[in-house]
């Protein structure tokens, strides 16, 4: 990822540095208006900071960009594999109906210019995808019960069925989220991957020498699902950033608990 001297909060993809059709970002904890543990720049609209500060927040970086808090089309996510296929007709609804429709789902899939896709995360996986052919984006918010859940398969499989995607043309962008070792998880994760047929290899888990508790790599299997799915290597990008160790730059579920804020990483068509 890199860093841009006009976007001193905001961190971009450099697979999508070149491309003229796209607008990107992911954003750092820093440069908002909130206070105590959400300081500064909460984007997370459902967690117990102060709504105004919240709206402030999101006016703050629409703002980098041209753009209105509410041009931020951002799901209230459930951990889930749902994919919203944005279109003319939710653009066209008023806003209370776009929060009702935006409600349980963890990605979403448009061809519409102007919008930014977006995911919150604070530890889970955000994921951006551009289709530079059909001109298409998708923007997934990957946990590990979305990863778990193939999240990422069912997003490409919704752009090929609306858009005529292929996998293979595919720009596919990981952002930051937490890191193998800092990432143990318990039994009931372990069986629900095992339950989904998923093959967690040495490059994405490791089971802990005392603990014997598993710790798992959620940015790299989410990169080896895009690969297994047809995305070419070449064109993934994944972030190095470890959001639980990264105090400065990231909030962090694990590290803070119900007192995180939320970073929002978003992509848009120009």
């Amino acid at each position: 990822m890199i860093r841009h001297p006009n976007y001193s909060n905001l961190l971009f993809f450099k697979i999508f540095a070149n491309e003229p059709r796209l607008l990107h970002f992911s954003t750092t904890r820093t440069g908002g208006v909130s206070r105590g543990e959400f300081r500064s720049l909460n984007l997370g609209n459902y967690s117990d900071d102060n709504p105004l500060n919240i709206f402030e927040n999101r006016s703050i970086v629409a703002r980098k960009f041209y753009k209105e808090a509410n041009d931020l089309i951002t799901p209230h996510q459930t951990h889930g594999n749902k994919v919203l296929h944005i279109d003319a007709d939710f653009l066209n609804l008023p806003n209370t109906d776009k929060i009702e429709k935006l409600y349980g789902f963890d990605a979403s899939i448009t061809q519409e210019k102007g919008y930014f896709l977006c995911v919150t995360t604070a530890d889970c996986v955000p994921i951006l995808l551009f289709d530079p052919k059909t001109e298409a984006i998708g923007a997934i918010h990957a946990g590990w019960r979305g990863t778990s859940g193939r999240i990422v398969e069912k997003t490409i499989f919704k752009m090929q069925e609306k858009f005529g995607t292929e996998p293979k043309d595919l720009l596919a962008a990981i952002g930051p989220a937490i890191s193998i070792d800092k990432y143990e998880v318990g039994k009931e994760v372990e069986k629900e991957f095992q339950t989904n047929s998923f093959k967690l290899n040495k490059s994405a888990s490791y089971r802990h020498n005392l603990s014997k508790k598993l710790h798992i790599d959620l940015k790299e299997i989410n990169r080896q699902e895009l690969i297994r799915l047809g995305v070419p290597k070449s064109q993934i990008e994944k972030a190095r950033y470890c959001t639980y160790t990264n105090n400065r730059l990231f909030f962090s579920a694990r590290r803070q608990s119900i007192h995180s804020g939320r970073m929002l990483t978003g992509i848009m068509l120009k």
